[in-house]
């Protein structure tokens, strides 16, 4: 498939809604710890707000178990630090949208079990944490009825506010994990990490998609055009995404063209060419959906690279990254068409009809249709 041209490449980009995605992760989003002593909560507080430590984020509400009255009480919000002055002041919250419970036990105390319960039913996620020397038990981090997730940590340390910080975002809906990193700057690898590989499965299932139809005489040419700007403008906003979440401040124009500029548009054409180049034959399938996960991957990691270390972005950095993610895109490969090939037959009693050709057909016939409403080509 042949790269894409400058101009198309701002098309894409004039397409993407930058202003909407800048909204969602913008979103104000309220975090609630509270522990049976006060303190642990207040160290969890520090430790997620900032890798310094020395402040408590004006989104997060520390209390101490007695905490379920803030469900239904408006929480007073404490004042901004400079760190946090760029965010626009926020009104008080009437409840979290998350929270985490911190104890020193495996076993809840009554007062935060009361708080789990009142979380959970106004289908607010909670995240269990317990800390200190009991957190060495086997029990300890075995999820209780009840709880969503729960994690087990022996002390406040940076390695131990990471983990809790990676299970924080798994526990959490979607919606609020870019807006919660975007805060907490210790909830951005996991969060930021997540989202590339997220979208380099989505590009790699894509791939696969239009890979079947591709294999169909004749359609490689018409399906070609339309998969490298699909697979751009999926990269392109996962790569915004990064910047916003990991600080990055300008209009949303001025930030997705600084993006561009510092990839190098040579290089985005370049790795679509390669990740989308005539692999037509049912054997190449497998490489090329490869290629798209890995291409996407390498692409995540060096903006990322550069929006959280201001790192350069060179041709051999991209090299090392592609390189290092094509391992990982075999095996998504291999999980993908593995899964198409799998038959899949109705359960008896059901009276619906056996299916035993898998996703494959159900794929190409799709594509097809999509085909048969896209505009002629000029000639």
């Amino acid at each position: 498939m042949r790269s894409l041209p400058l101009r198309s490449i701002w098309q894409i980009v004039s397409e993407i809604n930058l202003a909407e995605i800048q909204r969602e992760i913008d979103a104000p989003v309220h975090l609630l710890i509270a522990a049976d002593d006060e303190p642990n909560a207040e160290k969890a507080a520090l430790g997620l707000s900032s890798y310094c430590a020395d402040f408590v984020h004006p989104w997060i509400t520390v209390t101490d178990s007695s905490g379920s009255g803030l469900l239904s009480q408006s929480t007073e919000i404490a004042p901004q630090s400079p760190s946090t002055q760029s965010f626009a002041s926020q009104p008080s919250r009437s409840s979290p949208d998350c929270a985490l419970l911190v104890t020193t036990q495996p076993k809840l105390s009554s007062d935060l079990q009361s708080l789990q319960q009142a979380l959970n039913a106004q289908s607010i996620p909670s995240l269990v944490v317990v800390v200190g020397s009991e957190a060495k038990r086997p029990d300890s981090a075995i999820v209780r009825r009840g709880e969503l997730a729960r994690i087990a940590i022996p002390d406040w340390s940076a390695q131990a506010v990471a983990k809790v910080a990676t299970a924080l975002i798994q526990t959490v809906p979607p919606p609020l994990r870019l807006p919660l990193a975007r805060r907490l700057p210790p909830l951005r690898p996991s969060a930021l990490n997540m989202l590339i590989q997220e979208t380099s499965q989505v590009n790699a299932s894509y791939s696969f998609t239009t890979g079947l139809g591709e294999t169909v005489p004749g359609l490689n040419f018409v399906l070609g055009a339309g998969d490298a700007i699909v697979l751009t403008k999926n990269q392109l906003m996962m790569a915004y995404k990064i910047a916003l979440v990991s600080g990055k401040s300008g209009s949303p124009q001025q930030l997705l063209g600084e993006i561009v500029g510092v990839l190098g548009g040579g290089f985005l054409f370049r790795q679509l060419a390669r990740q989308m180049s005539g692999l037509i034959p049912v054997w190449g399938i497998v490489p090329k959906v490869a290629g798209s996960y890995a291409g996407t991957w390498a692409i995540g990691r060096a903006v990322l690279a550069w929006a959280t270390e201001g790192q350069k972005i060179t041709p051999e950095l991209m090299t090392g990254h592609y390189r290092e993610a094509l391992e990982h895109g075999r095996q998504a490969a291999k999980r993908i068409v593995d899964n198409a090939r799998r038959p899949r037959t109705s359960s008896k009693g059901t009276g619906l009809p056996s299916r035993k050709q898998g996703v494959s057909s159900r794929l190409l016939r799709n594509v097809s249709k999509r085909i048969s409403r896209l505009p002629p080509r000029k000639s």
